[in-house]
């Protein structure tokens, strides 16, 4: 169940090119989208940058409706961390702004 229509074209050639067999994608919010059975498997990708992007554990829970009563979910579970880091790179782009909100907003970078 996608909700991305670009994503649905993408995933829909994906099943043609590798064979994905009995696999159905389906172009629906998940929130809205009415099962006609259960599945055996629901993978997720709804894991971002931080494990609570796009409401994942709030939507995770829901989609449990989805599953057969011995259905399995992928991931059955995750654990979201956060640590401080320290980078003068990014603090001095930060204070280049020269207020303090840009030292409030969060940050998602490449450190590499």
């Amino acid at each position: 169940v996608e909700k991305n229509p670009n994503a649905v074209i993408t995933l829909r050639a994906m099943k043609r090119q590798c064979d994905w067999g009995p696999v159905t994608i389906v172009s629906a919010d998940m929130r809205r989208w009415q099962a006609p059975e259960g599945c055996d498997i629901l993978v997720s990708e709804l894991l971002g940058s931080f494990g609570d992007n796009e409401l994942s554990p709030e939507c995770l829970d829901g989609a449990q409706r989805f599953l057969k009563p011995d259905g399995v979910s992928i991931p059955g579970r995750y654990t979201s961390y956060l640590a401080p880091l320290m980078s003068t790179r990014l603090h001095n782009d930060v204070a280049a702004y020269g207020d303090l909100q840009h030292f409030e907003t969060s940050y998602v970078v490449r450190i590499h």
